[in-house]
């Protein structure tokens, strides 16, 4: 291993230390969640608006791959990821399908989930990652697709799991689109930073790459006070905010 991948490896390191104390994942509304403590309205209020996440996060690794048209590894490296997100190509199978079982599960019809207005909080994530993924520089988009998005999903997913078992006594068939980020995502982190280290060789590159992820962070913590809202009726408790999403 050369001096400069050896540099990467341990930047990347660091960065996971970073991604992983970072104030959105110990967010007010996880840390209620996750303890059951959400009434039928709230867990659907948070069924619908989440939906309006899932649907579209594949499209950001989507505007990634045409973003990196002198790249074919990585572009192989998001295709592999993005193949998983579709299910392997079975229309059941991919996750906005799962998340329409988990929805129905719950007793949610397609009117239901589709007629309410979209919480500004999540759209102003979605605005966040369309900007970073369709960026120029693919670095910005590297680092909220890649450390911001793959390592924190999994204790995220668990700990929404834990709170749906408690409240709406789901399954685990039930809840498939949450268990399977627990496991799946932990290969998605490995290819991802794979493809991630040579871009981070260099100082510039470095700093590219954690402004991509702080501010899909930043961004998710916005998103996680907009669900608070919507699930509790009642503002987010203060606590260790993320900076102002621009």
């Amino acid at each position: 291993m050369g001096s400069r991948e050896m540099e990467s490896r341990e930047f990347l390191e660091l960065l996971k230390r970073d991604v992983m104390g970072h104030p959105s994942l110990v967010h007010p509304f996880l840390e209620r969640f996750s303890g059951g403590d959400a009434d039928e309205e709230g867990i659907r209020a948070f069924a619908v608006q989440y939906y309006r996440h899932v649907r579209v996060s594949r499209l950001y690794l989507a505007a990634l791959i045409s973003n990196c048209k002198d790249d074919e590894p990585l572009q192989l490296s998001l295709a592999t990821v993005l193949l998983d997100e579709y299910g392997g190509l079975k229309p059941e199978e991919t996750h906005p399908a799962l998340y329409r079982r988990f929805m129905a599960a719950l007793g949610l019809s397609e009117e239901q989930w589709s007629e309410p207005g979209t919480l500004p909080e999540i759209e102003a994530y979605i605005a966040v990652h369309e900007a970073m993924t369709g960026h120029p520089d693919v670095r910005l988009g590297l680092g909220a697709m890649g450390p911001a998005s793959e390592w924190p999903v999994p204790p995220i997913y668990a700990r929404l799991a834990s709170g749906l078992r408690k409240a709406a006594g789901l399954d685990d068939r039930d809840l498939e689109i949450f268990i399977s980020h627990v496991t799946m995502d932990v290969e998605h982190a490995r290819i991802m930073m794979d493809a991630t280290e040579p871009y981070v060789r260099d100082e510039a590159g470095q700093a590219r790459v954690r402004e991509g992820a702080m501010r899909s962070l930043d961004a998710r913590g916005v998103m996680l006070d907009g669900l608070y809202r919507a699930v509790y009726r009642e503002p987010a408790p203060l606590y260790s905010r993320p900076a102002v999403v621009s």
